[in-house]
């Protein structure tokens, strides 16, 4: 399987998942096995969904990283979201379907431990004219593909509850769905100022946390609502809301003080607006660390989110500084600029895939004299990173010290007389 855009896409290509359509989430436009022609492609770019999965039958075993069952329930979850989005704006029943939201969320969940090879990030599922709903499935989905890689995190944070309810993702999923839902309640002007400026200092701007906060507050659980009021609070205390202490004075939270979940959803929320902004997957991430890096945004976090989000995910073209042309075959979230590659003579003859016997994988990792340094239509050769320390992105590793440092700060067991 190729993973292509649009400008990619050559007639005699052969689709190796449907078309969904990009402004109506869940119809198909183009069923799988749908040979590509000149009209076909040219009616395609009138839409513009945001890429195809084409049939590379000498790469199928990449087919795993994809599955029809999870895109669909996330693009069932998309519907959900629309329709909350339509009741908050229309107001003639703003009565929230929280329940069937849940439900949405927990179908996601079962799919995604059925077919876990398939839970990357690597697919966005509604067009970029309906920003707010693309925006929100993207952060829904992400959050809980985090989520999932936390588990010993969400229960080290949450030592209050059960392991079985520490590490429960469903109301992360529900109020990472529904972050944004004040953005409806703010005025138009200053939405297209928002959408204009970024401005995240706007005073009117920051209001939609708290109208947002106002729906669904009693509705969900607080873990849950904390989200739409809180992940735009900084890792090092210089976000906002801020909030009365006990002697009156006005203070935001930092670090730990923040819930997990917000966390979360914060770096998932960051990084989808900077893919928005049109910035390559790989220049997003490392904008993402670097912010981290920056105390921003909470670190372990930001490492969840290296192991769900490929910077070159498998199946993607790639150029490399060679000037070769490469199909991206696999890869280490323990280095993961450094994916192995094959190399293709034959992406711009589709009649030719599969013919010839696949050469062997290159493994950039073993070889630094190599880097990709084209992605995505740009150039990306200062934008790829590696571990600065031996096990800098390993969750695992990171499990290991955050016990530790537990275990360090314990009190002492008393000695016997």
């Amino acid at each position: 399987m190729l993973r292509v855009s649009l400008a990619q896409a050559r007639p005699g290509m052969v689709l190796a998942s449907s078309v969904l359509h990009p402004k109506r989430p869940g119809a198909v436009l183009l069923r799988a096995g749908v040979i590509l022609d000149t009209v076909c492609i040219e009616r395609l770019r009138e839409i513009h969904p945001p890429e195809l999965w084409i049939r590379y039958p000498s790469l199928d075993f990449l087919s795993t990283f994809f599955s029809p069952h999870i895109h669909s329930c996330a693009s069932a979850l998309s519907t959900h979201i629309a329709s909350a989005f339509d009741r908050v704006t229309s107001r003639a029943d703003p009565r929230l379907e929280f329940s069937s939201y849940r439900r949405a969320v927990s179908d996601l969940l079962d799919k995604l431990a059925n077919e876990p090879r398939a839970g990357l990030f690597i697919r966005e599922l509604v067009n970029a004219d309906q920003p707010m709903l693309r925006h929100a499935t993207n952060v829904c989905v992400l959050s809980v593909l985090m989520g999932l890689k936390l588990e010993f995190y969400l229960v080290r944070q949450r030592s209050r509850l059960s392991v079985a309810s520490a590490r429960d993702v469903s109301g992360l999923g529900v109020g990472a769905m529904l972050h944004d839902i004040g953005m409806l309640r703010l005025a138009p002007e200053t939405v297209e100022r928002w959408n204009a400026t970024q401005d995240t200092s706007d005073p009117a701007w920051r209001e939609h946390v708290t109208l947002g906060h106002q729906l669904v507050q009693g509705e969900l659980e607080p873990a849950a609502s904390g989200i739409v009021l809180h992940h735009h609070q900084q890792y090092d205390g210089s976000g906002f809301p801020a909030r009365l202490d006990a002697s009156g004075k006005a203070v935001t939270p930092a670090g730990a003080d923040i819930h997990v979940f917000a966390r979360i959803v914060a770096v998932a929320d960051q990084f989808d607006r900077l893919r928005s902004q049109g910035l390559p997957t790989v220049r997003a991430l490392n904008t993402i660390r670097q912010r981290a890096a920056q105390q921003l945004l909470d670190p372990v976090a930001t490492a969840a989110l290296l192991t769900v989000v490929p910077p070159y995910a498998p199946g993607t073209i790639v150029q490399l500084s060679t000037g070769q042309q490469c199909i991206v075959s696999s890869w280490n979230p323990l280095n993961p600029c450094a994916p192995k590659v094959v190399v293709s003579e034959d992406l711009d003859h589709p009649e030719r895939f599969g013919q010839e016997d696949t050469q062997p994988a290159i493994d950039l990792a073993l070889h630094p004299e190599l880097h990709i340094a084209e992605a995505e239509g740009s150039n990306v050769s200062q934008d790829n990173f590696s571990p600065s320390t031996p096990g800098e992105f390993d969750l695992l590793a990171m499990a290991r010290r955050s016990e530790n440092r537990a275990a360090d700060l314990a009190p002492a067991e008393p000695t016997a007389a």
